[in-house]
């Protein structure tokens, strides 16, 4: 492992970090909101688990229910107030299986270690978000390794077909993603930079967790610029790595390849990689 990185381990491990995270409910009755706990419970597990304390030392989460919903989870967003928040649209009516299962939870709770970029890196938050969801819940053994693959083998065949049907560059497209409906194509893009990233720095002996884990507690601001938050993630991984690939993606008309052999070489890479030790509790999500 770099120099740097065990530096930045060592002055920044985990000073700030949310103990207990404030739920409030809205149309959702006393045993819905108990399993709907139970829920978020094990969403924050797993992304602790899979990069390290959420690095907030305040976060509430607001759930509200909405019975027609065909989908456990049809809606999730951040909204970056004093505290920050994490704002789901539920079914409360669905099993708790079928909340465990579904990616939203997971990809909002990653957002927390992220900055909020500008419109057009907007590929690179959201990117961040879609590999963690489904890397969180592998770490956190809510699907196999087959599955993980798998999943997002199709979600990239998804964005692979978006790209098609929503042309031009990827940041142009970024910056304009909700007038377009190119959610699927920024998404993934920005997805599979992650995974490119994430290759080159196994294959230096490193990973993504372990830089994006540390810069959250080191360097995580409210707001940076795309252009900033590679910077300072090639300093944290001492490479280049993020400034090019970010060179290279931000401007592309194609949609990345990332073949199937690559997605195992990140399931195995990850399935013998030990999670992280928090050494204490999770965060615990409770009720007001």
């Amino acid at each position: 492992m770099k120099i740097l990185l065990i530096l930045v381990s060592l002055l920044f491990p985990w000073a700030i970090y949310a103990e207990n995270i404030s739920l409030t409910t809205e149309n959702i009755d006393a045993q819905q909101a108990q399993k709907v706990t139970t829920w978020l419970n094990t969403g924050v597990m797993a992304v602790e688990t899979t990069l390290t304390p959420i690095p907030h030392s305040q976060v509430k989460i607001t759930v509200k229910g909405y019975p027609d919903a065909m989908e456990p989870v049809p809606w999730g967003q951040i909204l970056r107030e004093q505290p920050i928040e994490v704002l789901l649209y539920v079914n409360p009516n669905m099993p708790l299986t079928s909340f465990v299962d579904d990616w939203t939870l997971y990809h909002e709770l990653s957002h927390l270690y992220f900055p909020y970029l500008d419109y057009q890196n907007f590929w690179l938050s959201e990117g961040f978000a879609t590999y963690m969801q489904y890397l969180s819940m592998f770490q956190g053994r809510i699907i196999n390794q087959s599955q993980f693959v798998e999943r997002i083998k199709q979600g990239l065949l998804r964005g692979e077909m978006k790209t098609r049907e929503k042309p031009g560059k990827l940041n142009e497209v970024s910056a304009d993603m909700w007038q377009q409906r190119a959610f699927k194509r920024v998404y993934w893009s920005g997805a599979a930079f992650f995974m490119e990233a994430d290759l080159h720095l196994i294959a230096d002996g490193n990973d993504l967790t372990e830089i994006i884990g540390n810069f959250s507690h080191c360097c995580l601001q409210q707001r940076m610029t795309g252009e900033e938050l590679v910077n300072t993630l090639d300093k944290l991984s001492d490479t280049d790595i993020f400034s090019q690939l970010h060179q290279r993606y931000r401007h592309r008309l194609d949609f990345p390849a990332i073949n199937q052999q690559q997605l195992r070489a990140l399931a195995k890479h990850y399935q013998n990689k030990q999670p992280v030790s928090v050494m204490r509790q999770h965060s615990k999500v409770i009720a007001d």
